[in-house]
């Protein structure tokens, strides 16, 4: 796999309707994206993720051409992220050290985010196919 981006953990790579998806770990413990990567000869290949109409969670936030060549050629990833309003930016169940230390420093804020919901890695696999399944159409427009 060749994504754009930095990911702390690589979760799973497949293949859903034609095209390569990939789900992240932002970093340690932390919030998830999705990602899928289009093809050269895909209509949307190295558009701005503003202007590719999916419904994603949130919408797009990514869009950068791979680092590398593939079979067939230099493909371009669109991806969304679970770290916006209403999202837990971490795993309330497996914190990292630094969370859990704030937490005890500031008890506070401790309940704060009980109603923000952490995107669990099969969620965002869901939404990651819905992604690739609405790129998928693009191509079969495009014929």
């Amino acid at each position: 796999m060749c994504l754009p981006v930095k990911p702390f953990k690589v979760e799973r790579e497949w293949d859903h309707a034609g095209l390569k998806c990939a789900v992240v770990q932002a970093r340690e413990g932390g919030h998830r994206c999705g990602y899928v990567r289009v093809g050269p000869a895909h209509p949307m290949h190295g558009k701005h993720y503003d202007e590719v109409d999916v419904r994603v969670h949130y919408g797009l936030t990514f869009g950068d051409v791979e680092p590398c060549a593939h079979e067939d050629g230099t493909g371009f990833w669109f991806g969304f992220d679970c770290a916006h309003a209403g999202d837990a930016y971490y795993d309330p169940d497996n914190l990292p050290q630094h969370q859990v230390e704030f937490r005890l420093k500031h008890p506070e804020f401790d309940n704060i985010h009980e109603s923000e919901h952490f995107w669990t890695q099969p969620e965002v696999e869901r939404e990651t196919e819905l992604l690739a399944e609405q790129l998928a159409v693009f191509t079969e427009e495009a014929s």
